[in-house]
């Protein structure tokens, strides 16, 4: 087996039985890291939010922080896998992922805590494309692609369904700090793997190297940034000049990048996939289901710990079915998607289980919701975010290019680590518009966090956003222009 990422062609015609038999699981060791790193930490947001004093707005950071520095620098990590080799890069990545994870342990003040993360999010900005990528060069015949991509999202839910779990264990048994250690060690032994199953480094591509679009990944960050910035504004100050201010350079910025896009084919962007209607309205489904799924899982765990006082454990098995079904619902779509040239009937109900799952949790007005129906709300998001999630990532991975394995892929992950660092911050920004601004968020005091009035405004207006994004993206409108 080629050591990197090979062509296509390549790829489609090598010896089945050249395979190494852990290479796949060296892939699925490496993703758990990533996705272990949002979905574990994200159980122990409210006790690290206690532990620290955390403002609102730190808390909103903390929580997206990972995804805020993983997301655009995928782009760059894409090229270099191509261009470089998987192994390399990978190996390069779970070090720092592990050096990162052990500052977190050490953290005493929020602002360190955040910086960990940031470099986290660094490290991990290789494992989501390059495991897909290796997964997709492993599996060598076409129509064996749609398995790869579903065993992967598959890994992924399931990394999402224990992760909170695990979390809330460790903390509870221990630390929230135990979590940032147990990852710390889980990268270390998945680079061992890699290093053993992988083969040595090498080229994916004989093509001469292109440059790194420097530029474009700038902008990337930065429209991300200055996004966050503009929802997390009403948390922290009620200037309206500086929130318009700071949204009309985000849009600015966006701008810039679209146009920079289009111009550059070799940019940080895949130009191909972003210029295809059908893989650009998957993209966008990314970008709206993971900010949607992250502000429900926010608000959700605060308001189990704050509202019923649940221990972080308690509250991880409460909140388990918004990821569980995602296991079974990932595999379905990404096999009926690589049936079907089209995935829009998927992606449309994905969104809308998401949105009935958020309007049905915040039902129970002046009174909390029952956890009973809470539990379904949770279970009807997890069943949405597997649809969505296993047919986009299918109809991506069926359209790229056959020499930008890894671009392709950064590309689609992209879009979904920046909707999952929205997300956070998109819940405070609801909560604020709903009339319950966060407040000094201590020990015993978080109360517009996890109260049941800002929630119970908030995840609704939400799912209202996002039963909109789904007709909007994925309506009838769209099939009738692609069958022309």
């Amino acid at each position: 087996m080629s050591p990197g990422l090979p062509d296509d062609d390549r790829a489609r015609t090598a010896v089945p039985g050249r395979v190494p038999f852990l290479a796949p699981f060296a892939c699925y060791a490496a993703l758990l890291c990533g996705a272990l790193a949002i979905a574990s930490v994200t159980a122990v947001v409210p006790a690290v939010a206690a532990d620290l004093t955390m403002a609102p707005a730190q808390s909103q950071w903390f929580a997206a922080a990972y995804q805020l520095a993983c997301g655009p620098l995928q782009l760059a990590v894409g090229h270099f896998a191509d261009q470089y080799g998987a192994r390399r890069i990978l190996l390069v990545a779970l070090a720092t992922f592990a050096a990162a994870s052990l500052l977190a342990t050490a953290a005493t003040t929020a602002a360190v805590l955040i910086a960990a993360r940031l470099v986290q999010g660094v490290g991990g900005a290789a494992l989501s494309p390059v495991s897909l990528a290796l997964l997709l060069t492993l599996r060598r015949r076409a129509e064996n692609e749609p398995r790869a991509v579903a065993g992967w999202v598959s890994v992924a839910a399931a990394a999402s369904c224990l992760g909170p779990v695990l979390g809330g264990l460790l903390t509870s048994l221990m630390d929230w700090r135990a979590v940032f250690g147990a990852l710390a060690l889980l990268a270390t032994a998945s680079a061992g793997c890699s290093l053993h199953a992988l083969g040595e480094p090498g080229p994916s591509t004989t093509s001469p190297r292109q440059p790194v679009d420097i530029a474009g990944i700038t902008l990337c960050t930065a429209a991300a940034i200055t996004a966050l910035i503009t929802l997390t504004a009403p948390t922290v100050t009620a200037s309206a000049p500086a929130q318009a201010g700071s949204g009309l350079l985000t849009a600015t910025l966006i701008g810039l990048l679209v146009f920079r896009t289009r111009r550059d084919p070799q940019g940080a962007l895949d130009a191909g996939i972003l210029r295809q209607a059908v893989t650009r309205r998957a993209l966008l489904v990314l970008l709206t289901l993971f900010g949607a799924n992250s502000a429900f899982t926010f608000l959700t765990y605060f308001t189990l710990t704050r509202a019923y006082g649940l221990s972080p454990l308690s509250a991880a098995f409460m909140a388990l079915p918004a990821v569980a079904p995602a296991v079974l619902t990932a595999r379905l779509a990404a096999k009926r998607t690589g049936e079907h040239r089209d995935g829009s009937r998927l992606m449309r109900t994905g969104l809308l289980c998401v949105a009935t799952g958020m309007l049905i949790s915040g039902c129970g007005q002046r009174h909390p919701t029952p956890l009973w129906l809470l539990g379904g709300a949770c279970a009807l998001v997890g069943s949405g975010l597997g649809l969505a999630n296993g047919s986009a990532m299918t109809v991506v991975s069926r359209s790229r290019t056959s020499h930008r394995t890894a671009h392709a892929a950064a590309t689609a992950t992209t879009f979904a680590m920046l909707g999952g660092a929205t997300g956070p911050a998109a819940a405070g920004a609801a909560l604020a518009l709903a009339g319950h601004p966060p407040r000094a968020c201590g020990a015993s005091t978080c109360d517009a966090l996890g109260t049941p009035p800002g929630t119970q405004l908030a995840l609704p207006l939400l799912g209202l956003l996002t039963a909109a994004s789904a007709f909007a993206l994925t309506g009838s409108r769209h099939e009738r222009r692609r069958q022309r």
